[in-house]
C-alpha cells in the first residue's frame, strides 16, 4: 500500500484523487492524505471524504490541517459539516494536544445541545469555560457528566477554588480526598471545614483529625469558630461532635460546646436530642478533669 500511495502522490496531474483517498483510509495514513490533498487545493475532496466516506476519521483529518496551517474557521465550518458522526474524545484530543480546543466550541455546544453525554465532550466544555471565565462556577455546580477527578486536577493549575468544587461535589463522595488535598494546599480551611460538615461522614472526619495531619490545627480552629456555628443541620453537628469524640479532642469540644449549645442565640439552644447528646459528651469530658469551668 505504501508503494501504490507514493506511486499516487507522484502522479503531478491527479485530478482525481479517489484512489488515493482509499488507499490511505483502508490502511491508516489519514494524515498524510490530508496534508496532500491540502497542499494541492483539493479541500472539496477532504469535506467528501469526513463527510461520505469515514466520519470516524476527522479527528486525524483535523490534526492534520492544524499542523498544515490551515485557517481556524476553515477548520471549524468542516467540523460543523460532520456534526455528530465525529467522534467526540478523539476529536477534542487532536485539538487539545495541539492547545487548539477553545475553536471547537460551536461544535462542542452543538452536541451539548443535542443532549450528548459524553464525558470527553462536557470535560472539553468545562476546559473551555474555565479558561475563558465564561461562569464555569454555574457549569462545573450543574453538569454532571464531565469526570470530575479529570476537570479537577485540570483546575487544580488554574483555580484552586474551582477544583475545591468541582471535587465537593462529585457524585458519591468520590472525590473527597481529593477536595481535602486541594484545599489543604491552598489553606481553604474555611471551606475544607463547611464541606466537612456538611459532608456528615464520620470516617471522612477521622482522616483529616488524626495526629498525622500537619493541617489539623488550622482546620479545627475553623470548624470552632465558624464552620459549626454557622450550621443548622442537628445531624451534621451531631456527626462532627462524635468526630471530636473519636478524635479525643477534649479542650476544642469544650469551645465547641460553648459556641452550639451555651450561646442563647444559638441555632440549637433548645434542641432537646443535640442538648442531650452534647450533655453526655460534656459528661465524658468532665469525666477527664476538663469541664468543669464550662459546665459552671
Amino acid at each position: 500500500p505504501i508503494k501504490v500511495k507514493d506511486y499516487l502522490k507522484s502522479e503531478t496531474k491527479l485530478a482525481d484523487p479517489r484512489p488515493l483517498i482509499n488507499v490511505c483510509d483502508k490502511h491508516d495514513m489519514v494524515e498524510e492524505l490530508t496534508q496532500y490533498l491540502y497542499s494541492k487545493s483539493m479541500v472539496k475532496f477532504i469535506e467528501v471524504y469526513v463527510q461520505k466516506v469515514n466520519p470516524n476519521r476527522t479527528p486525524q483529518v483535523v490534526g492534520a490541517l492544524i499542523d498544515a496551517g490551515c485557517q481556524e474557521d476553515q477548520i471549524r465550518t468542516l467540523v460543523m459539516s460532520v456534526r455528530g458522526m465525529c467522534p467526540v474524545e478523539p476529536l477534542v484530543a487532536a485539538c487539545q494536544k495541539r492547545n487548539r480546543l477553545r475553536f471547537l466550541l460551536p461544535w462542542l455546544e452543538a452536541r451539548f445541545e443535542e443532549g450528548v453525554q459524553d464525558a470527553a465532550l462536557h470535560n472539553a466544555l468545562a476546559m473551555i469555560y474555565i479558561d475563558t471565565n465564561q461562569n464555569p462556577e454555574k457549569f462545573l455546580q450543574g453538569n454532571k457528566y464531565f469526570d470530575p477527578k479529570v476537570v479537577g486536577a485540570y483546575c487544580e493549575k488554574r483555580d484552586p477554588h474551582l477544583a475545591f468544587i468541582v471535587y465537593s461535589n462529585a457524585p458519591g463522595g468520590t472525590c473527597d480526598d481529593e477536595a481535602i488535598k486541594v484545599t489543604n494546599d491552598n489553606k481553604l480551611y474555611k471551606a475544607q471545614a463547611k464541606f466537612l460538615v456538611e459532608r456528615q461522614d464520620v470516617d471522612l472526619w477521622a482522616k483529616v483529625l488524626t495526629d498525622e495531619n500537619p493541617h489539623k490545627r488550622e482546620l479545627v480552629d475553623q470548624v470552632v469558630s465558624t464552620a459549626l456555628p454557622q450550621c443548622k443541620n442537628s445531624d451534621a453537628v451531631a456527626t462532627a461532635v462524635k468526630a471530636f469524640m473519636q478524635a479525643n479532642l477534649p479542650n476544642e469540644l469544650i469551645e465547641l460546646l460553648e459556641k452550639i449549645v451555651l450561646r442563647p442565640d444559638s441555632e440549637f439552644a433548645n434542641n432537646k436530642s443535640l442538648q442531650n447528646l452534647l450533655l453526655i459528651t460534656a459528661c465524658q469530658v468532665a469525666a477527664q478533669g476538663g469541664l468543669e469551668e464550662s459546665l459552671r
